[in-house]
């Protein structure tokens, strides 16, 4: 008779042997090799929405908790900025993240002429708001490497919304 080490070791949540998902990930921890989120490889039809609903709230959570760890090359988002952002988390906002290169190619592409290493929260706003909608646009704030921290919501004309890489 097997021991039941040897018995749960082999078996998986996914009903195969060995522990990887469809998804190339480890099911038991839940992380992929190219460190995006990923919903879990049984989760029923039912609760996909709830899954990455509460996948994107944790994920915003962690982009506020980042900004306060660490070296920082700028200066760093007050604590009431980040109390302000996790209050946009908590009325469905979802924060991501601007690097000063993609703000650049945005504010070509709306024909804005800014320097975007200078660039204030509000400019940057009005860019944002001009390529995405203004409706798109709920808050910005510098990050502690440069870049821009942006609230948005989390779908715009009935699709989720992401800015293009």
């Amino acid at each position: 008779m097997p021991s039941s080490n040897m018995r749960n070791s082999s078996r998986s949540t996914s009903g195969r042997s060995g522990t990887s998902s469809r998804f190339g990930v480890n099911s038991r921890s839940m992380t992929s090799k190219s460190n995006k989120s990923v919903k879990p490889a049984g989760t029923p039809s039912a609760y996909r929405q709830c899954c990455d609903t509460f996948g994107c709230k944790i994920n915003s959570f962690r982009t506020l908790m980042n900004q306060t760890k660490g070296p920082a090359k700028q200066g760093r988002p007050t604590p009431s900025t980040l109390n302000a952002f996790a209050n946009w988390i908590n009325k469905g906002a979802i924060i991501q993240t601007c690097s000063a290169a993609q703000l650049a190619k945005w504010a070509r592409s709306t024909n804005k002429n800014v320097n975007v290493q200078n660039c204030s929260t509000t400019a940057c706003k009005n860019i944002l708001g001009a390529k995405f909608g203004k409706s798109a646009i709920k808050a910005v704030a510098r990050t502690k490497t440069g870049s821009f921290m942006v609230a948005t919501s989390p779908m715009v004309k009935g699709r989720m919304f992401n800015f293009p890489k």
